[in-house]
């Protein structure tokens, strides 16, 4: 579960431009704005990350105007810009919330203040009736670069074979043979759906014969799930502009041990059944980038990759990954972020 409101330290505070009110605050890899003067170096702070839903209580009543959101009722912090500067999460002093005093850097705190993740609304084509499923693998799921200070990816990648891979922005899908029943599932993100022929995954599994697919491997040892970014109209506005609903694969896994496969192999086994691998942006044998390296790299236009995309479209951003993908992680394009 994604550690949407902790307990963190400020590590760093500097003026903006042209703001009397305001200030910049830096907190692992993220900058948000605050009051001026409400923090010091090194001050302990409650740290909410965007995406997240804030229930309504008195607490975050000021955030009314600015992030209040009518369909989850809701605050839902997004990125935003003031003054030039860019905003993402929110800072509050560990006093707003006296039953916080005491607890360490880095305590999870999302459940006990009632904080959920913002989850973009189902699209009407990838509706569908779930029936009852236990994962045999990972759920997809990616941790974000500015949580660098906790996660020491880049500390434990640099100097090791990577790859970049571009974050496509759809719907998580999954495509697997349940090992306990041999049962053929089509998932999203958090569930197996029944069979439905207007379901865009179901669409998918059918015109590609995954099933099938993944049969051939299974019936020579070959345990194998799939996983991907379905890319469709409907889903997302369609940045890619596509005219039917499609399968970009990022992770193939074995089932028996729950680990993805590495990226040579991968490649191989998505070209046999005939699909589609997210572009590979850059493969290279001495991971060297920072935090901000990686920032500016996720950001560019789809169309660069897809020449249906349209032309002002923001790309989400990347996908970092040693070459098995025992380290993977994401950096999201700000312009995109401000964008949506």
């Amino acid at each position: 579960m994604r550690k949407l409101a902790s307990i963190q330290k400020i590590k760093y505070i500097k003026p903006i431009e042209g703001a009397d009110n305001i200030e910049t605050v830096g907190i692992l890899g993220w900058e948000c704005v605050s009051k001026k003067g409400e923090f010091q170096p090194d001050d302990m702070c409650l740290y909410i990350e965007i995406d997240s839903l804030l229930p309504e209580i008195p607490e975050f009543e000021f955030l009314r105007k600015s992030c209040w959101n009518e369909s989850f009722k809701k605050f839902r912090l997004k990125t935003i810009k003031l003054k030039k500067q860019i905003s993402q999460g929110l800072a509050l002093p560990i006093s707003v919330f006296p039953k916080l005093a005491g607890l360490n850097v880095g305590t999870d705190v999302t459940e006990l203040l009632g904080i959920e993740k913002y989850e973009p609304p189902i699209p009407a084509t990838i509706v569908g009736d779930a029936r009852s499923f236990s994962w045999p693998i990972s759920k997809t799921d990616e941790v974000r670069v500015q949580l660098d200070d906790e996660y020491k990816f880049i500390e434990t990648l640099t100097g090791r074979p990577y790859y970049i891979s571009l974050k496509l922005d759809g719907t998580s899908s999954t495509f697997l043979i349940d090992p306990s029943d041999e049962t053929f599932h089509v998932c999203g993100r958090n569930y197996s759906y029944k069979r439905n022929d207007d379901h865009s995954f179901w669409k998918i599994a059918d015109r590609y014969n995954i099933e099938q697919g993944l049969r051939g491997f299974w019936n020579s040892g070959r345990k194998i799930a799939l996983q991907g970014e379905v890319v469709a109209p409907g889903v997302q506005k369609n940045p890619l502009n596509l005219p039917i609903a499609d399968l970009y694969v990022f992770n193939v896994v074995d089932i028996s041990t729950n680990t993805r496969l590495c990226l040579s192999e991968s490649l191989e086994i998505v070209d046999r059944l005939g699909l589609k691998f997210v572009p590979v942006l850059e493969k290279g044998e001495s991971f060297d980038y920072t935090v901000d390296d990686l920032l500016e790299l996720a950001q560019g236009k789809y169309i660069t990759h897809f020449s249906s995309a349209k032309s002002s479209q923001e790309r989400e951003g990347i996908v970092i990954r040693d070459l098995c993908g025992t380290i993977s992680f994401k950096a999201i394009s700000n312009r995109f972020l401000l964008k949506e």
